[in-house]
């Protein structure tokens, strides 16, 4: 082979090397299958209120006086201006024609129902973690609220950042679909804790820093941040020794109120207390 013609080999190797780069989150996608759209039972709806409270879900997607999970919340970003969409069963503007299939895909690939990728700035990347059983379970809830017709507002980010090739690399870098396996030297407690702060708590979106693409820096887990643009601070959710029983009994009673002994909840942390379920005793 003439030089010329290893140099177009190169080319088109390394073409196809970055483009395959690029595709490895898609590459990982699979079939969905399972779960069911059979009428809810009483205690799965139930069930689903309870996540969704967990991964406090009404807080991004109800902007404020309108009604509840209706979307259209806006929420900053370094990068532009993207709004909530309508979680209530509206058949033309929420999820009324969506399956459950479809809102797992949403949760576990970041991609909508007609297959468009979603912003980052819905956290799929901790969602993914989220169980079918689970996912099912809000859908059912999401489900038995009362339909509100509203429209989503269109994202209003800077280019390059409003294009598609943008969200490709960004989900190249960043994300991979995956399910959270159990600690097996942990014990059931820490494994349903990890699954609730890693998946529908996403406690590392802001107690994590972030880096120029917005981009969660993993080798600084949950060592605190700068919430983007609402300027508050993320305190560091870390400790060098040992959660004590007197420990565990403060942060309850703070997820619960929002107040321990020596803070209180503030800023988007009170939001969140304010929006959790009831935490177990104990």
């Amino acid at each position: 082979m003439n030089r010329r013609g290893l140099s177009v080999a190169t080319l088109v190797l390394t073409i196809f090397a970055i483009a395959l780069w690029l595709a490895r989150p898609e590459l990982m996608e699979r079939e969905i299958v399972g779960g069911s759209d059979a009428p809810a039972t009483a205690a799965q709806i139930e069930s689903g209120r309870y996540l969704a409270r967990a991964g406090n879900c009404v807080a991004c997607h109800t902007a404020q006086g309108e009604p509840a999970y209706a979307g259209g919340r806006r929420i900053p970003t370094p990068f532009g201006d993207v709004y909530s969409s309508n979680l209530t069963p509206d058949r033309e503007t929420g999820l009324g024609d969506w399956t459950s299939k479809d809102f797992y895909r949403a949760l576990h690939y970041g991609k909508s129902r007609d297959g468009h990728r979603l912003y980052p700035a819905f956290p799929f990347t901790n969602y993914t973690v989220v169980t079918r059983e689970d996912s099912d379970a809000i859908f059912a809830y999401l489900h038995s609220l009362e339909p509100v017709r509203k429209a989503p507002t269109p994202a209003s980010l800077r280019f390059p950042y409003n294009t598609g090739f943008a969200q490709v690399v960004w989900r190249a870098i960043f994300f991979r679909p995956r399910n959270l396996q159990p600690g097996k030297e942990r014990s059931t407690d820490w494994n349903r804790g990890a699954y609730l702060v890693e998946g529908l708590g996403h406690c590392n979106a802001c107690h994590t820093s972030r880096d120029s693409l917005g981009g969660i820096k993993r080798s600084a887990d949950y060592s605190g941040g700068t919430i983007p643009m609402l300027g508050w601070d993320a305190l560091p959710l870390t400790s060098a020794t040992p959660m004590t029983d007197a420990d565990a009994a403060e942060m309850t009673q703070f997820l619960k109120t929002g107040i321990a002994r020596r803070s209180a909840a503030a800023g988007p942390m009170a939001e969140v207390v304010y929006q959790q379920p009831s935490v177990p005793e104990g």
